[in-house]
């Protein structure tokens, strides 16, 4: 099983990807008030999940916009 959906992966491409922490930061720094409740309970769940991941098991991820995806 994928540790993220293709929606998930969309969604993380549009922050700091150049390492699992500044993901981390960047998103935590997102304001909420920006999102609808499905974004944001998205977000917290992939932050929570981002924290729980190893920097080796972030770098073997495949970030990107799924119209660049095969």
């Amino acid at each position: 099983m994928p540790l993220f959906t293709v929606e998930e992966i969309n969604f993380m491409s549009y922050f700091d990807t150049s390492s699992r922490h500044a993901l981390i930061r960047d998103m935590e720094n997102t304001p909420l008030s920006a999102m609808d409740e499905e974004m944001s309970e998205m977000l917290y769940r992939m932050v929570k999940r981002l924290k729980n991941m190893s920097d080796e098991e972030f770098s073997a991820l495949y970030i990107a916009p799924d119209t660049l995806m095969d």
